[in-house]
């Protein structure tokens, strides 16, 4: 039991740190995918003043049941464009992700409302309660102070149960009402 609760704390923890970190790492591969059309868009180009001028026959040791080179570096761009990832802001794209799949609020609501929840239904066979004193809500803080999370008050732990469980996320879209 013990093997179990460290295997899927260890889960929902690395989870939680996905998470958190998908802003960044979006813009990362933003970067990434970006250079990547500007070289293959710049490779297109050469190739095809290759063509033009033809000088060394270095093609010929290209395998033959592979598209030209030419045509390669042209569907790379295509693709790129297609997926219009690049006109997206990271925070369009995490919330499709979260849309498709089926992910509400942030990293840390996630972590307190859904994914602490199922380790401790699973590993302690109780049923999680909305009292702020209740075994859930010690056993959550408990969980976000060892790995430093964050300090987090038993009503936030509350807040973020009882929206996972509605089916809402925490945070209001579209300004104060």
């Amino acid at each position: 039991m013990v093997s179990d609760l460290r295997r899927q704390l260890s889960k929902a923890i690395y989870d939680y740190h996905n998470w958190a970190a998908a802003p960044d790492d979006i813009k990362i591969q933003k970067a990434r995918l970006k250079a990547i059309h500007k070289y293959a868009r710049d490779l297109a180009g050469l190739l095809r003043a290759d063509g033009e001028n033809p000088g060394l026959d270095w093609c010929s040791q290209w395998p033959k049941d592979w598209p030209p080179p030419i045509k390669v570096a042209e569907e790379i761009q295509r693709m790129i464009e297609e997926s219009s990832v690049l006109k997206k802001s990271p925070q369009k794209i995490i919330r499709e992700i979260k849309e498709d799949s089926a992910v509400s609020g942030s990293a840390l609501e996630r972590l307190l409302g859904s994914k602490l929840p199922e380790v401790f239904e699973h590993c302690f066979r109780r049923d999680v309660t909305l009292y702020q004193k209740g075994d859930y809500v010690r056993f959550a803080m408990r969980i976000i102070k060892e790995c430093e999370i964050r300090n987090v008050r038993p009503s936030t732990i509350i807040k973020a149960l009882t929206d996972a469980r509605s089916g809402r996320s925490g945070r209001r879209r579209g300004g104060r009402k």
